[in-house]
């Protein structure tokens, strides 16, 4: 009997890590793809989700069959395409100022140029509404003041607009990864160049670009595909110029057009998705074969390019971008929230009354609680499935690891907007009742969570040698007493830290949760963005407060606990 009873109890051992590691891939495939399928299938659809209806492909025959689609292509790849070339001319160069120059105060510049990265996206959008709306805007008023103008020189409702708006954020993203690549690069061949009597400026052309072009172009290419799922800018923005990209007309399809069109929505979201992954597989086509060695096994100090009197020329600039692009925007919202009406800069316009509004709002409460809760919530199950995901990926011999690390990243390739229309149409009619309760914003949030929690926890269980759990194995205990006992004890503070980060992303979502967010049920970006649409940009600048305090002091504990230079998406 014992004789029989060991070899059972080894195939459990073995046989349970496989049977936790195929139900994780299930989950996660399930989380992932039902919402696509049934997205697919909303396309095909006559009727509206959850209703009786018939195959069809007339969605995509009335989607194509006018001029209103291509330019929804043009549009995107034009706004896209534009922001993406000015963020990326911003990144590089002051990437190379802060890593290859004398100029003063570089480590304060580098942190100040980030910050853009951390801004949540409605409020830089509300922020340079309250500066460049064409008649009440802080700057158009006051230049119309100063030189007598009878319109105003700058309309923030614009495709010009929107641009803007958009490269100041991806700005501060390419150059998150541009200078890293730049710090860790090996800088001997630019010392050989400039003792062959290169200049500095020729050095950095000719030898310091080609070298980090395979890092460039990757991060430009991950902003371009990123840049679909940008949502509050084309909406609040967008919608008022008439100026259509996919995000704002598969919202308003589904939001302002009478009667409701989900067959368009649908049938666009479909396309947003196909073009997306057209992109992915263009970016991995140029970056096949493109890698260069620039770190190396041995020491090196890049040569720091004195620049005598023009390093206070590219502090000036470096200072100018975090002015424009973080300054002007978060402080117009702090002025605008002790304003009656934004735009008057009178005495007896400033006023504590948007602060007593949103202090007895009853909607804003419920939605700081609900995104405290869904957010936290959901921030710890996806943390704890992320943990599992990651540990089987990095750590493990399982076959289907690489299918689960493809569903894993298979969230970041979809814009958030159609992402929320695939779950609107999953879950309407699942047999369980999930539509329009707090549990479907949950399921939302850890879909759109996987990447990146996996991400984070991937890196810190990279950071851990295999020798103490080989021991543990050796001495006897299963799988699950090692990865409670060994594991997760030595990875706690990541673990921390990519609780705070998903909250935080989590706090700031709008785009995955806007359809799905209904009355009673809404979270604070949801309430702002309603606060937006309606023109009350006030009561937007005031409420704006409490996300922007959620965001700070969720970065700042991550940071503390090790999680750097990382971002939701």
């Amino acid at each position: 009997m014992v004789g029989v009873s060991y070899p059972r109890r080894a195939r459990i051992r073995l046989n349970l890590p496989f049977f936790a590691m195929s139900l994780t891939t299930a989950a996660v495939g399930f989380l992932v793809l039902y919402p696509l399928g049934m997205l697919l299938f909303g396309s095909l659809w006559t009727s509206r989700p959850g209703f009786p209806g018939s195959w069809t492909f007339n969605n995509y025959i009335t989607a194509y069959a006018g001029s209103e689609t291509y330019r929804l292509f043009l549009n995107t790849a034009l706004l896209i395409g534009a922001k993406t070339i000015i963020a990326t001319a911003f990144a590089v160069i002051l990437a190379w100022i802060v890593t290859r120059t004398d100029t003063p105060f570089r480590g304060l510049l580098e942190v100040l140029i980030i910050a853009p990265y951390f801004i949540p996206g409605i409020l830089e959008a509300v922020g340079w509404i309250m500066l460049l709306s064409p008649r009440s805007g802080a700057i158009n008023v006051l230049l119309m003041n100063l030189f007598g103008l009878s319109e105003p020189p700058f309309n923030i409702y614009s495709l010009g607009g929107m641009i803007w708006v958009m490269s100041l954020g991806s700005g501060s993203f390419i150059f998150l990864l541009v200078v890293s690549a730049l710090r860790t690069m090996d800088a001997s061949l630019e010392e050989a160049a400039r003792a062959s009597g290169a200049g500095p400026i020729r050095t950095a052309l000719t030898v310091t670009l080609p070298l980090i072009a395979p890092v460039v172009l990757g991060a430009s290419l991950l902003s371009f595909i990123r840049a679909m799922d940008t949502f509050e800018v084309p909406v609040l923005l967008g919608l008022p110029a008439k100026v259509f990209v996919f995000a704002n007309r598969i919202y308003a399809a589904v939001e302002y057009d009478y009667p409701v069109n989900y067959g368009l929505a649908t049938s666009l979201g479909v396309s947003l998705i196909c073009f997306t992954l057209g992109l992915i597989l263009i970016q991995n086509k140029l970056l096949k074969g493109r890698e260069f060695f620039v770190v190396t096994g041995k020491g090196y100090k890049p040569q720091v390019v004195r620049l005598g009197r023009f390093r206070y020329v590219t502090f000036a600039l470096c200072a100018v971008y975090f002015l424009i692009a973080t300054v002007l925007p978060l402080s117009q919202i702090v002025i605008g929230s002790f304003m009656q009406v934004f735009g008057l800069s009178r005495l007896d316009n400033f006023t504590l009354a948007n602060y007593q509004q949103i202090v007895l709002d009853p909607v804003l409460w419920r939605g700081l609680t609900n995104t405290i809760w869904v957010g936290g919530v959901a921030a710890v199950i996806t943390m704890l499935l992320c943990s599992v995901v990651a540990y089987i990926v990095t750590r493990t011999k399982f076959v289907g690891r690489r299918l689960l690390d493809t569903l894993v990243w298979l969230p970041w390739t979809i814009p958030g907007i159609v992402a929320g229309l695939g779950i609107l149409w999953a879950y309407i009619r699942f047999p369980i009742p999930l539509y329009g309760t707090i549990a479907l914003l949950m399921i939302a949030f850890i879909t759109n969570g996987l990447p990146l929690g996996v991400r984070l926890m991937a890196g810190s269980l990279r950071q851990l040698g295999p020798e103490l759990e080989e021991c543990s194995r050796v001495m006897g205990a299963n799988w699950p007493y090692t990865f409670r006992r060994i594991v997760v004890p030595l990875v706690k503070p990541a673990m921390a830290a990519v609780v705070l980060m998903l909250f935080v992303s989590f706090s700031r979502s709008l785009s995955s949760v806007i359809l799905l967010a209904g009355h009673g049920r809404e979270l604070l970006s949801v309430v702002l963005f309603r606060y937006a649409q309606g023109g009350e940009m006030e009561k937007v600048a005031a409420a704006s407060m409490v996300l922007l305090v959620i965001s700070i002091a969720g970065l700042g504990l991550a940071r503390c606990l090790g999680a750097f230079g990382v971002r939701e998406v």
